[in-house]
């Protein structure tokens, strides 16, 4: 049976030789990281944070920088158009639209 000690050697040694540069073993290390934690946790950032042990902000502005990450981010929450978004809060608020457009 094989430590991680003897599995992260072997990985490290992999890395080396193929030319990976320690920016790069980090990079990948932690976006997939990241991402393992997002889907553990539902894409839920706040309790992926906390599983990752840092600050939610942290994670949010990780996610938003990583280019490995950006094509992930994207699947977590589909944005809302803006005008559904204010008719929801509109309607929520007791007020009307009055035919409106936003």
């Amino acid at each position: 049976m094989s430590t991680i000690d003897d599995r992260l050697n072997q990985i490290i040694r992999e890395l080396i030789s193929s030319g990976i540069t320690l920016e790069q073993a980090v990079e990948a290390f932690e976006a997939k990281y990241i991402v393992a934690a997002m889907k553990e946790n539902r894409g839920n950032v706040t309790k992926a944070s906390v599983v990752l042990g840092v600050h939610r902000n942290t994670l949010h502005n990780k996610l938003r920088s990583q280019a490995m990450l950006s094509g992930y981010v994207a699947t977590l929450r589909p944005r809302r158009s803006s005008s559904k978004r204010g008719a929801a809060v509109r309607a929520r608020a007791g007020g009307h639209d009055n035919g409106r457009k936003d």
